[in-house]
């Protein structure tokens, strides 16, 4: 049963090296709780934290499986199914490149040589992990697993339906963007990746909504032709869009991030979006051209342009 409150709270705070806001007609209390949800999950999680399952999973790539949680084994399966659908444009162990070899999040960012990504990019292969009912194998050394692409909306969806199945009526939790939200017509603003002023005003309808949102502009090295979204195939950044935006509706957190990070290598979006649940946005590089899928606005109460 819902418990219903008038005065909607929030809290803020960094976690996951961006902000995380959480909205809900709720007390402080519970959304304090959400807050170490979600910092409890980066320290099981992050490939930039030593201690992480994720740390010592690539720390035993080629060697042996590590012993997991149920959190660690779920996230890595949802990463790995995305995989297949995609083809493996988002793969899970792309760590060898974002991490290891163009150092994105490590303060050592850098532009690397040809050469060097030839050999680390045979290092990307989502067929080379093994899952098993505890424990999680990396079989080539070398390897490295890097959440980064499906984190923040698994997390996002993590703590939405902590609040759901709380009781609590209506809530909005934000992830650098990966967006969670029921319960009420919440108004979200979609960044133009090329302007301060949003390219649109996005109202959701009261059902649970998962919006998913990646842009060349989140983080780059010198220019946004050096954004930290890789193609799996090349090791290099495909040059297709600025930004893509996804909306369903459900909770949908984890998968919805990684398509759109899969997606960012695309050249045609709409064919794959066509196969599924969701619709897109997206802003095409170099121009103002949008692209938005059949039945976009079918998901959102309203969708205002400015």
């Amino acid at each position: 049963m819902f418990t219903f409150l008038k005065k909607i709270n929030e809290v803020r705070d960094k976690v996951m090296s961006t902000e995380i806001l959480i909205k809900a007609k709720a007390d402080k209390k519970l959304l304090e709780e959400c807050l170490e949800i979600a910092k409890d999950f980066e320290e099981k999680l992050s490939a930039y934290k030593e201690t992480s399952y994720i740390s010592q999973i690539n720390k035993m790539a080629g060697q042996e499986p590590v012993h997991c949680p149920p959190l660690v084994i779920d996230i890595i399966k949802q990463a790995l199914e995305v995989s297949e659908e995609t083809n493996g444009l988002y793969d899970p162990t792309i760590g060898v490149l974002t991490q290891r070899t163009y150092g994105f999040g490590t303060g050592r960012e850098r532009i690397p040589k040809e050469e060097e990504l030839k050999i680390k990019k045979e290092l990307v292969n989502y067929k080379n992990v093994e899952v098993y009912t505890t424990s999680v194998f990396l079989t080539k050394k070398g390897m490295a697993l890097d959440l980064g692409g499906i984190g923040k909306g698994y997390a996002s969806n993590l703590i939405a339906k902590y609040l759901y199945d709380k009781g609590v009526e209506c809530a909005l939790v934000s992830i650098g963007g990966e967006i969670c939200c029921y319960g009420k017509n919440w108004n979200i603003a979609v960044q133009h990746p090329r302007r301060e002023k949003p390219l649109a005003i996005m109202t959701t309808k009261k059902d649970k909504t998962t919006i998913s949102t990646s842009g060349d502009y989140e983080r780059y090295i010198k220019s946004y032709d050096n954004h930290h979204i890789l193609n799996t195939k090349t090791g290099r950044q495909s040059l297709y869009y600025a930004e893509i935006t996804l909306v369903d509706l459900g909770f949908k957190g984890g998968k919805l991030d990684a398509y759109t990070t899969a997606m960012f290598n695309m050249e045609n979006i709409l064919e794959f979006v066509e196969k599924n649940t969701f619709e897109a946005l997206a802003i095409k590089r170099g121009s103002n051209h949008i692209i938005m899928s059949s039945y976009f606005c079918d998901k959102l109460d309203s969708i205002r342009f400015l």
